[in-house]
């Protein structure tokens, strides 16, 4: 009696831990499912981050390629305006009177001498005889002022080019005060032809002073 109630209990214990046994490999495998999942989708998920990192850095060096581009097309641009303006002559200049007090009146008509030379790029201009004389051909700009102080003045004067009066300035005072004139012109020169400024005669007068009034300015515009 005693040994089949024994049997019963080892049969019971045997089942029990078979039922466990199950139960834990069924858990066991049912834990492992996601896990197999993940494993089998991360190499497509890898591949397709990978396939957009090459896409990216594809971008990249095209635009990189596209900046390159334009900066060797901005240098050439920049080589091409240096050898145009190393090759391009360079004329100007400005000057005034120079002197404290006034010229004139005068009964002939003289060339008015700017002694005082603020800028002569190019050394076209001649600051001992007041004559520019264009060291290329091409297109030309010119101002003068002509300064008068006093009553009952007359300032006249012209710019001149190989003699023939260009531009004029004229004032006449009548019991007034100082008082200045400027006149601007613009005129195609061949080589080696001069211009300056004339003071009329029949006693036009031109004054300046420290503040330097009166003056004469030129400049190429550009060869031609």
């Amino acid at each position: 009696m005693r040994l089949w109630a024994n049997m019963r209990v080892y049969e019971y214990k045997t089942h029990n831990q078979q039922v466990e046994t199950a139960t834990t490999t069924t858990t066991t495998q049912s834990g492992c499912e996601p896990t197999i999942h993940t494993v089998m989708r991360e190499p497509g998920e890898m591949e397709e981050r990978l396939g957009a990192t090459v896409r990216s850095l594809e971008g990249m060096k095209n635009r990189l390629e596209a900046s390159e581009r334009q900066v060797r097309s901005l240098n050439a641009t920049v080589n091409e305006l240096k050898r145009f303006n190393e090759d391009r002559p360079q004329v100007a200049f400005s000057a005034t009177l120079g002197i404290s007090g006034t010229i004139g009146p005068v009964s002939n008509e003289i060339t008015l001498v700017f002694r005082r030379v603020l800028s002569n790029i190019g050394n076209a201009y001649n600051p001992t005889t007041g004559i520019f004389t264009a060291p290329v051909r091409g297109l030309y700009h010119f101002t003068f002022t002509a300064f008068d102080w006093g009553r009952s003045t007359v300032t006249g004067a012209s710019l001149c080019h190989n003699g023939q009066r260009m531009v004029s300035v004229y004032d006449e005072k009548e019991g007034g005060s100082s008082e200045s004139s400027s006149n601007s012109a613009t005129f195609l020169l061949q080589v080696g032809e001069q211009v300056y400024v004339a003071l009329w005669s029949d006693g036009r007068r031109i004054s300046d002073n420290g503040n330097h009034y009166s003056s004469l300015n030129g400049f190429l515009l550009f060869p031609m």
